[in-house]
């Protein structure tokens, strides 16, 4: 999705993400690795792009968020996500028990890290008591409320 998408939301060839890879040979040692680049369409998407997170939006979501992000007329909102993207490597642990690590950083092209911290809306809109009462979807309703302030500047 980040690219079958995203390369309609750029002009050009734009970096969105890097990682940090371990150095098997030198332990403890990460490096950072070339930006992964999304490529253009031959014909971008020209309109107004919303994407809506929240703090449930996790793993392959914040990838694809990010992606995203990258390209022109493109917006966040929502709230902070959860923080919880990169790869996923199992560790089986004596007794029979596991757990899954992240054996890689990511991280913005300008070095920002994402892991642990989340994507940090553009802008920021949380439920609130009285939308669930009513039965209203705020972040939905701030995305529909931009949409047509951009299709008015137009």
């Amino acid at each position: 999705m980040p690219f079958a998408l995203g390369s309609y939301f750029v002009n050009q060839p734009t970096p969105f993400v890097k990682f940090t890879a371990v150095n098997y040979n030198n332990p403890g040692e990460f490096s950072f690795m070339d930006p992964i680049i999304i490529e253009p369409d031959t014909k971008p998407y020209q309109g107004k792009v919303i994407v809506l997170v929240d703090e449930r939006t996790q793993s392959s979501a914040e990838y694809t968020t990010m992606a995203f992000r990258a390209g022109r007329n493109v917006t966040v909102i929502g709230s902070q996500t959860a923080g919880a993207d990169g790869d996923a490597s199992q560790v089986v642990l004596p007794g029979g028990l596991w757990t899954i690590i992240s054996g890689l950083g990511v991280y913005y092209p300008d070095g920002e890290p994402t892991q642990r911290i989340g994507i940090i809306p553009d802008i920021e809109v949380k439920r609130t008591r009285k939308g669930v009462r009513e039965q209203r979807d705020e972040l939905l309703e701030k995305a529909i409320e931009l949409i047509k302030e951009y299709e008015y500047k137009k």
